[in-house]
């Protein structure tokens, strides 16, 4: 059998609101707003050049159903642009953008195929006389929680390709997102399928080399923790064999990083290696950069200040929007050592102290902000707090009170 190529994608977000960046200067701000449809246009660029036989998308291709006019519009042109060289698309749709309410939905091109809310197969002749039966489902409500692979037939052929199509958690795995249709790999590789197209988890991951199971992560980070090159996957497949090339299609990238200040004694120098490390960054080009600094605490009290009040990270943010290539340092604390105090009761107060914001709940924000969000003037130019902004506050209060706390016990 001839081998079949295809992009495999998902979590596309479009039109993802990038909350809490409002501040950044508006050069910046257009862009980050547009690196969603960028890196959906530059995976189209790709489908074309490498005349694939066809494109997976494995759900959220919008960020929440009440998808905008724009983006729907911006998706239907890319569509179009594989319609009009006879490549088709197979989409299911996720959690974010269920398919729910369809009255305000536009319609895609005829190239564009999307599951219903029940397991379904679709079958596709490619232009080499390849035979590919694909199976999956659409999000009909925002929470599935289920296990739906019962629904997933066992593949009826050996003579052609079967592709499954998944948004959904693996079972055993830890981490941040919802366990949405959870699955097991043991029960895929029971369908017989010879690859499996997954959605819902945003970071890279290849579960199984036979038959390859694979999240290719979202296309495009939308916030510090989600970090590294973001893109999709160029599938190469045989019924022997398959060749996974990842593309990066990220239009800007969050990146963290940690230097370590030991051999630095003067302002000027601590500077100059902040600034050398920036440059190293530069040649991946938009760059959102958290960076901690560690082995400081032989600095002067003086130079702790000038970081922690936000002075150097204004210096080096200076003009950074001018450059297609920026490096926007976003982050920039001092990572202070563990605090070692000789007194048990004083070391006893501290640890209860920090422990008090580690049990923080989603009621103690509304207490301590309530003055502020009914604030007469204030509460309209004020956004909810995403749990990542929520998260970096507590951060950088633990952070400034163990500054405080080691200056008193130096």
């Amino acid at each position: 059998m001839e081998k079949i190529k295809f992009i495999h994608s998902a979590d596309l977000h479009l039109d993802s609101p990038f909350k809490g960046l409002r501040q950044l200067p508006q050069k910046l701000y257009k862009r980050i707003m547009e690196s969603t449809f960028q890196s959906f246009k530059r995976i189209i660029d790709k489908a074309i050049s490498s005349k694939v036989d066809f494109v997976l998308i494995s759900g959220d291709l919008f960020d929440e159903e009440d998808r905008s006019i724009k983006a729907q519009a911006r998706l239907r042109e890319q569509f179009q642009r594989l319609n009009e060289i006879g490549i088709p698309a197979f989409v299911i749709h996720g959690n974010h953008d269920f398919l729910g309410s369809r009255l305000l939905e536009m319609e895609m091109p005829e190239n564009v195929h999307i599951f219903g809310d029940r397991v379904e197969k679709m079958t596709y002749s490619t232009k080499n006389g390849q035979m590919v039966h694909l199976y999956g489902f659409s999000y009909g409500k925002r929470h599935i929680v289920e296990n739906q692979l019962q629904h997933y037939p066992i593949a009826a052929s050996n003579d052609d390709y079967h592709i499954g199509l998944l948004h959904g958690s693996e079972g055993n795995s830890k981490t941040s997102h919802e366990k949405y249709a959870p699955f097991t790999i043991a029960e895929m590789k029971t369908k017989q399928y010879d690859y499996w197209a997954l959605g819902h988890i945003h970071t890279r991951s290849e579960l199984s080399s036979i038959p390859p199971i694979v999240y290719p992560g979202n296309i495009q980070g939308r916030h510090s923790k989600e970090t590294g090159p973001k893109g999709c996957y160029e599938v190469h497949l045989t019924k022997n064999e398959s060749e996974l090339n990842f593309i990066t299609t990220n239009e800007i990238r969050f990146e963290e990083v940690s230097i370590s200040l030991k051999n630095v004694h003067h302002l000027s120098e601590v500077y100059d290696l902040i600034k050398e490390t920036i440059e190293s960054y530069r040649k991946f080009g938009g760059i959102f950069l958290e960076m901690k600094l560690q082995d400081a605490d032989h600095l002067p009290q003086a130079i702790h200040d000038r970081i922690n009040n936000g002075e150097m990270v204004q210096a080096l943010q200076d003009g950074e929007e001018l450059h297609q290539d920026f490096v926007w340092i976003h982050q920039l604390k001092i990572e202070n050592k563990e605090i070692k105090i000789n007194s048990d009761d004083q070391q006893s107060f501290i640890h209860t102290y920090l422990q008090i914001f580690d049990e923080w709940i989603d009621e103690d924000w509304e207490r301590f902000l309530s003055d502020l969000y009914q604030h007469p003037q204030a509460f309209r130019y004020l956004e909810t707090l995403s749990d990542e902004e929520k998260e970096g506050l507590l951060n950088d209060v633990k952070s400034m009170t163990n500054s405080i706390l080691l200056g008193e016990s130096r």
